[in-house]
């Protein structure tokens, strides 16, 4: 998963021209998709990635979640703010990472 998430970074080339609420929309979808895998509903809407979507949620709490849902509100907030887009990602990426390991 440590790959995964460096090399989710790298798929999510952030420029002027790019929207991040639309990456943010993707991750909303699969936090969406984690807690139903967590509480034990496989109805999900990624069923491509279910095992890695499974291998994730045994590893996460739902404090994780919900800390993950408030990050990306934050950086949803942000993005009416001229912000660095990349720097706001990172930091969403580093921090979910720390606590996920």
């Amino acid at each position: 998963t440590e790959i995964y998430t460096l090399s989710l970074h790298d798929a999510l080339p952030i420029c002027r021209s790019e929207k991040l609420d639309v990456y943010l929309k993707v991750l909303y979808g699969l936090l969406r998709d984690l807690l139903l895998i967590h509480e034990g509903v496989h109805e999900i809407r990624n069923r491509d990635i279910l095992g890695e979507l499974e291998a994730l949620s045994a590893r996460i709490e739902f404090g994780w979640i919900r800390r993950a849902v408030a990050k990306i509100d934050e950086i949803a907030e942000l993005i009416q703010r001229n912000i660095q887009k990349g720097i706001a990602l990172d930091a969403l990426i580093m921090d979910l990472r720390g606590t996920a390991l």
